[in-house]
C-alpha cells in the first residue's frame, strides 16, 4: 500500500508534525497502520478484495482534510477507518461487492464534507476537530431523538452534516448574526473561545487529558454506543477554556 505511505509523507512535508490527541503519545497513527487495523474488522475472506477501496478512501480523506484545513492540528483517523469497515461488515445483506460500495460511499461523503466546511467555501472553518472528535455528532444526537443508535461516522450523520453545511451557506449569504459574511477570508469562529492554533492545541490536549473529548478517535476499539451523548461536552469545553484564560 505504497499510496498510504506516500500520502502520509506528503502530509508531513506540508503540515509538519501530524499530532494525535492521545495523551500517551505525540504523533498520530500513520495511514498504513490505520489501514491495517481497520482491515481486521472485516471478514478474513473479504480483506483482499476490500483492501484497495479502504486504502483509497483513507488517502482521499486525509488529503482532503489537509487541503480544506491546512492549519489543522490533530490527525487521528483510527476510529473513522474502523467504523467504516464495521459498517461494511454489518450490512443487512453482506457481500464483498456491497461492502466495497459502502466503503466508497462513506469516504466519498466525508471527503465532500471537508470541502463543504473548509477554506474553499464561505463556511471556512480552521479545523476539522469538531467533526473528527465528535462534538458535531453528540450535539446532533442529543437534539435528534429519532437518531437511535446512529454512529459518529455513519451515513445518517454524514447526511445531516451535508444538509447542515448547505444551511450554513444560506445563512452566511443572508449575513446572519451568528454566521455573518467574513471579511478578507478570515477563518470563521462561531464559538466564544479562542481558536488560535496555540490555544486550540493547549485546550484540546487538556480536554483529552481529562477524558473530556466526546469521541476519542485515536482509539480504534472504543464502542461508540457507550458514549454519553447527553453529557454537556460543549459546556465542558467552554469551562476548561475559561479556566485556561482562552475566553
Amino acid at each position: 500500500m505504497s499510496d498510504l505511505v506516500a500520502a502520509w509523507q506528503s502530509m508531513q512535508a506540508e503540515a509538519g508534525p501530524l499530532r494525535t490527541l492521545d495523551p500517551s503519545r505525540e504523533l498520530a497513527t500513520p495511514l498504513v497502520d490505520v489501514h491495517a487495523r481497520a482491515l481486521v474488522e472485516l471478514p478474513s475472506e473479504w480483506r483482499t478484495t476490500l483492501a484497495e477501496p479502504l486504502a483509497e478512501g483513507l488517502v482521499e480523506l486525509a488529503l482532503a482534510q489537509l487541503d480544506a484545513f491546512p492549519g489543522n492540528l490533530f490527525w487521528d483517523l483510527d476510529l473513522i477507518a474502523c467504523e467504516v469497515a464495521r459498517a461494511a461488515r454489518d450490512l443487512p445483506a453482506p457481500s464483498p461487492a456491497a461492502a466495497a460500495t459502502t466503503i466508497v460511499d462513506h469516504f466519498t461523503r466525508m471527503v465532500g464534507l471537508q470541502v463543504l466546511y473548509g477554506r474553499s467555501t464561505a463556511i471556512n472553518f480552521s479545523f476539522v476537530h469538531d467533526f473528527v472528535y465528535g462534538y458535531d455528532w453528540v450535539k446532533w444526537r442529543s437534539r435528534t431523538p429519532d437518531a437511535g443508535l446512529a454512529r459518529p461516522f455513519g451515513l445518517e450523520f454524514l447526511g445531516f452534516m451535508q444538509r447542515r453545511g448547505l444551511e450554513l451557506l444560506e445563512l452566511i449569504e443572508l449575513d446572519d448574526r451568528d454566521y455573518p459574511q467574513l471579511v478578507d477570508q478570515q477563518p470563521r469562529n462561531p464559538f466564544p473561545l479562542s481558536r488560535a492554533p496555540l490555544d486550540e492545541l493547549r485546550l484540546h490536549r487538556e480536554l483529552a487529558r481529562r477524558s473530556s473529548i466526546p469521541v476519542p478517535t485515536w482509539s480504534p476499539t472504543i464502542d461508540t454506543l457507550t458514549i454519553d451523548v447527553a453529557r454537556p461536552w460543549q459546556a465542558e469545553r467552554i469551562e476548561v477554556a475559561r479556566e485556561l484564560g482562552l475566553i
